[in-house]
């Protein structure tokens, strides 16, 4: 019972990355691997600021989750381990 804690870090953290290695390959992320390469290369200008900077999109949205339930991860075990010392 003392593991649970660091059991519950590992599969949430286990199934946050397999969440984001399934959408890196629904998306195309790792579809031209031979392009990628050069990618550093290009001497091209950065694309321009938004024009609206204050408005959040869903990739902020979704990060902003992500990190929530990795920061809920990480406490989870500490608040366990906590309760187990003082009971």
């Amino acid at each position: 019972m003392y593991f649970f804690g660091w059991i519950t870090l590992v599969v949430i953290s286990l199934c946050i990355s397999l969440a984001a290695f399934i959408w890196a390959l629904r998306s195309g992320q790792f579809s031209d691997q031979a392009r990628a390469r050069y990618l550093p290369l290009r001497n091209e200008f950065p694309p321009a600021p938004a024009k609206n900077p204050s408005k959040l999109t869903a990739e902020v949205y979704a990060l902003l989750f992500i990190g929530g339930m990795g920061l809920l991860g990480l406490l989870a075990p500490v608040l366990l381990s906590l309760y187990r010392l003082k009971g």
